[in-house]
């Protein structure tokens, strides 16, 4: 047995000085992402498939309430078919208004528009119960997100939840989210309000990638051939 032990160490040495050329180095390229930049959120623009609501104060009979089209119009009583998509609730009222008047129906109509249900998505993965696409509701928050997707894993890391979002010159910028201080301690900076298309990756947590490590590569004997190390701040393997 004695005999054994300096072989069973030198082998599992092997394995892991091996395994520091499995880590998939894209996860570990700055580069790769923009600098995160928190800007404030601009103004919401409609989008096809987004219900909303028209009102009129002064003038209730002409109140709408429905759907902007696939084309990206609204056809409104009274008003038209109006180009709606891109357009923030603010220019939109000045549409309505302005065909309103053209169309001679009132001369001061002061609409104001609401979104009742938008067709923006955000997009939640990784160690969470239900991952998928979600419909994002006005200031809906990383934690939000997270409990719309039947919460966390028992497996998640949740001290570096990833967040992606686009930056206004359509690259990528990446940050983590420690859900683990927001939930313990309430730190408000940790709940960041999403914006549509954003993505939220929840890694599995160091326990789940030791067992996924030895149950691929020593239980299974598979090829060295596999990524299953996961690390956003740099190369760490197990």
């Amino acid at each position: 047995m004695n005999m054994l032990r300096p072989a069973c160490v030198l082998a599992l040495m092997t394995l892991t000085a091996c395994s520091h050329t499995w880590v998939d180095t894209k996860y570990q390229q700055p580069e790769r992402f923009a600098t995160w930049v928190d800007a404030t959120p601009s103004p919401y623009k409609l989008l096809p498939g987004d219900d909303i609501s028209v009102v009129l104060p002064f003038n209730i009979e002409l109140n709408y309430k429905g759907r902007v089209a696939p084309d990206g119009t609204v056809a409104m009583p009274f008003a038209g078919n109006l180009p709606a998509a891109g357009q923030t609730l603010a220019q939109f009222g000045d549409t309505v208004n302005r065909a309103l008047a053209n169309n001679h129906m009132t001369a001061n109509a002061m609409a104001m528009v609401a979104v009742t249900q938008t067709a923006a998505h955000v997009f939640v993965g990784g160690e969470v119960g239900k991952p998928g696409e979600l419909a994002l509701t006005p200031g809906m928050s990383v934690m939000q997100a997270i409990i719309t997707a039947q919460g966390l894993l028992d497996t998640a890391r949740t001290g570096e939840v990833v967040l992606i979002r686009r930056s206004p010159d359509g690259r990528p910028m990446l940050r983590t989210v420690d859900i683990k201080t927001l939930t313990q301690q309430g730190d408000p900076a940790q709940d960041i309000v999403l914006q549509s298309n954003d993505t939220i990756f929840v890694p599995k947590s160091s326990i789940a990638e030791v067992d996924l490590w030895v149950d691929q590569y020593i239980n299974k004997a598979l090829p060295f051939n596999k990524n299953v190390n996961y690390d956003i701040n740099g190369a760490r393997s197990f």
